[in-house]
């Protein structure tokens, strides 16, 4: 139906989270039909994403390559180093963040298990989180893990699992209290549902 530019295009904006072939086809088009310099704008976006961008060597969160290997969570000796939140994705780190509750450190998995396959996905930074607390264990810093994830199915086989994976560690665990519904987002969560879900936060 449509030209091949456009076709691949379709192709390749509807992989992103919540974008599907309409939505990507509508977008070709705004950006064709719009000005020159909107579309320049938008590759070098994409460029300096791909160049300036990258993760802290610790808790695995976005930091700009300007030579610091760590993000400014991570390097902030007022945040409280006794506690690591870990969380799926990158924004849910900023939803918790902006909450104003929590002074600790993060860990960002970038993912959670699959519901539908029972192996233990490889892209997920549980070896790093557990190379992290023995490290901070050595020098007396970890002594609570906040497993916050999305009360979803997904959610909580990932928490089942991690908890497994760090009792070896003797480390307090615990995850996200009362006040998120079940099936609901981190991401999209308010502040005053979050603060409640961490100072409610229970041991598994």
């Amino acid at each position: 139906m449509y030209p091949k530019t456009i076709q691949n295009f379709i192709e390749k904006f509807s992989k992103l989270p919540g974008i599907g072939p309409r939505q990507a086809a509508r977008l070709a088009f705004w950006l064709l039909n719009g000005p020159k310099e909107t579309r320049q704008n938008l590759k070098q976006a994409l460029e300096n994403l791909d160049k300036d961008a990258r993760a802290c060597e610790l808790c695995h969160y976005v930091i700009e390559n300007d030579g610091n290997n760590k993000c400014h969570f991570c390097d902030n000796s007022s945040r409280d180093h006794a506690i690591i939140c870990v969380v799926e994705k990158e924004t849910d780190l900023a939803t918790i963040e902006k909450s104003g509750v929590y002074k600790g450190l993060y860990h960002v998995l970038g993912g959670l298990f699959s519901a539908l396959d029972t192996a233990v996905p490889k892209n997920l930074k549980m070896p790093e989180l557990v190379k992290r607390i023995e490290n901070s264990k050595n020098n007396k810093n970890a002594e609570e893990i906040i497993l916050a994830f999305s009360p979803t199915h997904e959610g909580d086989l990932t928490a089942y699992y991690l908890e497994k994976l760090l009792k070896p560690l003797k480390v307090k665990v615990t995850c996200l209290g009362r006040g998120l519904p079940y099936g609901s987002d981190v991401e999209f969560a308010d502040a005053q549902t979050l603060s409640g879900a961490l100072e409610s936060r229970k041991e598994t």
